[in-house]
């Protein structure tokens, strides 16, 4: 009898059905259990040598859908006991699946070669770590630090584009846990490797990759203007050597620090441009630009533009469980939501993104998250709860460097002091002046213009006029060099 002549049986019976026609005919069994009792009668040894067959006989027919065909050929690879070609076509196919966007498709497939690579298969397994950290480093389940490291500390020979490409991500998730390079031996290393490599390669994109992430990394510190040349030049040159995602983060972190300093234009072209990226990219790179955009929206006085924005972010970041991005959206909305003066809209994204960024790589967003819940819960009668915030929000500033989350709560600090019932003047002008002078230091124009007016009102009141019309001056006119749209300023 022939195979035809089988099949036909098999469909009279009601076992199987026709599932397709064209291109080929193709068959289903019509119930799982038919299927799993037919598996089953089969001996071992032949079910691996039909997974073998199987996977022999696509690579022979499809050669021009290898990519597209990788996953299923790795699974028959692996049924059929052979572990390395296995591995091999997983991690092919999590390339593929990351190259069409589907981040937790690519990220089960990395996992899964490496839970079966062994240890000859060096590149590899730098390939699958590199692979789960750009597809899963948002997911809280994710440990794609620990993972890069274990693979990074095995790879003696290994290719060293891969290697720096390795250092970069484990340097970027470390920052975005908030180590700074003085205190965390893993952070140091993996700049000090990522900058070698770059140089030894002679590859301006590798020493690129250290130079944009340095870049940022001085931003976050508070030395903004150096930190945003830093990534400009690293930018310029990465633009088309890496893939889109690497370059639409980088231009992320660079909007976000043009809009701290003020410059509203340089923050919107570079938005503009991580847009033209992130139209190649992922749903998840989509939704970073957004969420720039939605604190350029804030920091150039548009407060309500910012809460629309935002809390779509925060929405789509739910939906896509990007539980990183869902952080960054809910700090902006927050934020958003103190500048309209509602404390109680201001509560639940906060809360929640507090929640998640304890269990996500995204410590970095700490301080300000906890700053803005003092506030908040200051607003809403709550002192001793917002003492506590401010408290352990200023503990974290310090622990990882960062000025400018260390600025903002003092200002929010000393702005909710004026504003009590009693106001406390001593106390709002000691935190107004620390907060002030770091805006100075680190040229953060739109936050130095709106702290500037909290303190004229707290130097008002405690009989400082020409103080307090000094500042209110000066306030006045950096607002209007901006541009900012506060009211205070038109």
């Amino acid at each position: 009898m022939s195979a035809r002549t089988d099949l036909g049986t098999l469909e009279a019976s009601g076992l199987i059905e026709i599932a397709a026609l064209q291109p080929e005919l193709e068959y289903l069994f019509k119930h799982a259990l038919v299927q799993e009792a037919a598996y089953a009668s089969l001996l071992k040894q032949d079910r691996r040598s039909l997974h073998r067959a199987a996977a022999e006989t696509i690579l022979a027919l499809y050669p021009d859908r290898l990519r597209e065909l990788s996953g299923v050929i790795g699974m028959h690879f692996e049924q059929a006991g052979d572990a390395q070609r296995a591995a091999e076509y997983y991690v092919t196919a999590g390339e593929h699946a990351l190259a069409l966007f589907a981040s937790k498709e690519a990220y089960a497939l990395y996992l899964r070669a490496s839970s079966i690579l062994d240890d000859s298969q060096v590149d590899l397994r730098l390939r699958a770590a590199i692979g789960a950290a750009k597809s899963g480093w948002t997911f809280p389940e994710a440990k794609p630090v620990e993972a890069l490291e274990r693979a990074v500390s095995t790879m003696g020979a290994a290719d060293q584009r891969l290697l720096a490409d390795a250092y970069f991500w484990i340097a970027f998730l470390r920052r975005q846990r908030g180590e700074v390079p003085e205190t965390s031996p893993g952070l140091r290393v993996a700049l000090e490797r990522g900058a070698e490599i770059g140089g030894e390669l002679n590859d301006p994109a590798a020493a690129a990759l250290p130079k944009a992430l340095i870049g940022s990394f001085n931003a976050f510190t508070g030395d903004m203007h150096k930190g945003a040349a830093e990534m400009r030049e690293a930018l310029d040159v990465l633009q088309g050597k890496v893939d889109s995602l690497t370059t639409a983060m980088i231009s992320v972190f660079l909007s976000l620090t043009y809009s701290r300093l003020g410059d509203f234009a340089a923050a919107n072209d570079t938005i503009e441009r991580a847009e033209r990226e992130a139209r190649e990219t992922d749903a998840i790179s989509r939704l970073d630009v957004d969420i720039a955009r939605s604190n350029l929206l804030l920091e150039r006085g548009e407060p309500e533009k910012a809460v629309s924005q935002a809390a779509d972010c925060a929405e789509r970041a739910e939906g896509l469980g990007a539980y990183a991005c869902l952080v960054a959206a809910s700090t902006t909305l927050g934020a958003a939501n103190l500048a309209t003066k509602d404390a109680n809209g201001a509560m639940v994204p906060l809360e929640r993104g507090n929640e998640l960024s304890q269990i996500t790589n995204m410590t970095i967003f700490k301080t300000l998250i906890l700053g803005l819940l003092g506030s908040a819960r200051a607003q809403l009668g709550d002192v001793p709860g917002g003492l506590s915030d401010w408290d352990h929000s200023l503990a974290s500033a310090r622990s990882m460097s960062d000025r400018y989350g260390e600025a903002q709560t003092l200002w929010g600090r000393g702005r909710s002091f004026s504003r009590q019932s009693p106001p406390d003047w001593p106390a709002a002008l000691t935190d107004l002046n620390r907060a002030i002078e770091l805006f100075q230091e680190m040229d953060a124009k739109p936050s130095l213009a709106r702290s500037l007016r909290d303190r004229a009102e707290a130097l008002r009141a405690t009989g400082r006029e020409a103080d307090a019309a000094a500042d209110e001056q000066r306030s006045l006119e950096l607002g209007r060099e901006l541009g900012l749209k506060d009211a205070i300023f038109a």
